[in-house]
């Protein structure tokens, strides 16, 4: 059974985002944060030996100006499915930040 969070600041994936003080449009939904959790897991593939392959039934759990919490059915690449947490969030420096928990 799988059970580990994993935190990465989104501005590793993506170019341009610190120093903002809301969330960009484009990841205000859990539809859209779906993509770039599955990125996340696939960086750290090799040293687990697994990665997701995709998150199905994404539900939003919480949302403001800095926050979005999510939730879902993540397939992973070694056939297990388990329940996922996800979000992204502005952190006291203004970068924006990605991270996920299997449930």
């Amino acid at each position: 059974m799988k059970n580990f969070a994993f935190v990465i600041s989104a501005a590793t994936l993506v170019l341009g985002i610190s120093g903002c003080s809301q969330l960009d449009q484009s990841i205000t939904d859990c539809d859209n944060l779906r993509e770039e959790i599955v990125e996340l897991s696939e960086e750290d593939r090799q040293s687990r030996g697994y990665a997701l392959i995709k998150i199905r039934e994404p539900k939003t759990l919480s949302k403001s100006n800095n926050k979005i919490s999510c939730s879902g059915s993540a397939i992973w690449s070694d056939g297990d499915k388990t329940s996922i947490s996800y979000e992204s969030y502005i952190d006291q420096d203004g970068d924006r930040m990605i991270e996920y928990e299997v449930n």
